[in-house]
């Protein structure tokens, strides 16, 4: 009985200490979105990754309006599949790829205010709390500047 006990808890202590020496993904999460030249904020997210893929993607968890706006209910803006589609768990972010640490690449961006396409590539900072997302659009030359804060 006592080696029962005795193997049930050296099993438990190597798998805590397992468990702790996992790395912790500083991506996945809530965070809210801000668009660097006008300082709005355009939205909160919750990123996670695809096990399979190893790809990121993000769905909207809160939606803001523009100053002097109404607040929408449904992406007006947006075009092909997710036009009208409620903005409340709307898929903004796929196939976002890491490509080192703390650089990630070939991100596919929709903004929900003006139903821009954007192909985005960002930068973490080392303490995981903040990143910049850089985006250049499909459709023109448009470019989009965002700061993406941990919540």
């Amino acid at each position: 009985m006592k080696f029962k006990i005795l193997f049930a808890s050296t099993l438990l202590l190597g798998s805590t200490q397992f468990l702790a020496a996992m790395p912790v993904d500083q991506l996945l999460g809530s965070w809210k979105v801000i668009d660097d030249k006008s300082g709005n904020y355009i939205t909160e997210i919750a990123i996670r990754k695809n096990s399979k893929t190893q790809q990121y993607s993000a769905a909207i968890t809160k939606s803001y309006a523009l100053p002097g706006t109404l607040a929408a209910d449904v992406c007006t803006k947006c075009t092909g599949a997710l036009k009208n589609k409620y903005l409340f768990g709307l898929e903004i972010l796929t196939n976002m790829q890491a490509t080192s640490k703390n650089k990630f690449n070939n991100g596919v961006w929709v903004n929900p205010q003006n139903g821009l396409v954007y192909i985005i590539n960002a930068d973490l900072s080392n303490t995981g709390e903040q990143m910049k997302v850089f985006g250049k659009s499909k459709s023109d030359n448009t470019t989009t500047i965002m700061t993406w804060k941990k919540l």
